[in-house]
């Protein structure tokens, strides 16, 4: 055989070579591309799970504070979820992810210009926070339909205002018998201008209707009997059996 010659044994095994190399590079990038999916399978789902304790820990932190007035509890809600995005761009600008910060970003811009806009409406609206909660919920109407959602919950409000107005109102007044009560009273206290209406004394202190707690005073010419009427004397005294006859001025 010449030198020019190629021996076909040689041919095979270069061909044998070529094939191994090349399904070993094969599995090597297959290895390596089947890592790469599963590194980013496992990330997202840490991140999914991070995600949902971060937002059940923030309702925690919302349901663990009662507040007097739904205002307050309003604002405060607001400023958890603005510092809780605030917190949130920090670790995503500390991991090298400027998009994502970015993103927390914009969502505080956003719920801060729409607690602005809800303040402009209580305070240029005759119901003034009603009229923002009437707006709240009407939700499903479009942006175009703002100016007008804006003027009907202004109106519901308004209406919800004055009735529970009256209702507050009515029940202020008093009732049949308190009033009852008062004209029985200005009817046995002399009330009339002329002054021949029947004035009763008020009990003293330590005085009883027998008589029998404390020391009572001797009775003043100016008090009134409540048996007979007559003045002088006070009821545990009186010997007169009439109640009916007509009460004497007090002697001068």
């Amino acid at each position: 055989m010449s030198d020019n010659e190629k021996n076909p044994n040689e041919d095979m095994d270069e061909d044998l070579v070529e094939d191994t190399v090349g399904e070993e590079v094969s599995n090597a990038d297959l290895l390596s591309l089947m890592k790469t999916y599963m590194n980013n399978k496992i990330a997202g789902l840490e991140k999914n799970l991070n995600d949902s304790t971060h937002s059940l820990a923030k309702k925690v932190k919302k349901s663990e504070n009662n507040f007097k007035f739904k205002g307050n509890k309003v604002q405060f809600d607001l400023n958890v979820d603005v510092l809780d995005n605030l917190d949130s761009a920090i670790s995503c600008i500390e991991k090298k992810r400027p998009n994502k910060a970015i993103s927390y970003l914009e969502d505080s811009k956003e719920l801060l210009n729409k607690r602005n806009k809800h303040i402009r409406i209580a305070d240029k609206s005759e119901g003034g926070w009603q009229t923002v909660s009437e707006y709240l919920s009407d939700e499903l109407a479009s942006d175009s339909e703002d100016e007008k959602r804006i003027r009907a919950a202004d109106s519901r409000a308004v209406k919800k205002l004055k009735a529970a107005k009256t209702e507050k109102q009515q029940h202020g007044r008093k009732r049949p018998a308190e009033a009852a009560g008062s004209s029985y009273q200005q009817a046995h206290s002399g009330g009339n201008s002329g002054g021949n209406g029947l004035q009763l004394q008020p009990f003293r202190a330590g005085a009883s209707a027998g008589g029998a707690q404390g020391q009572q005073s001797p009775a003043k010419p100016s008090d009134v009997c409540y048996k007979c009427g007559f003045y002088g004397h006070w009821a545990r005294e009186c010997r007169r059996q009439s109640k009916n006859r007509v009460p004497r001025a007090p002697p001068s």
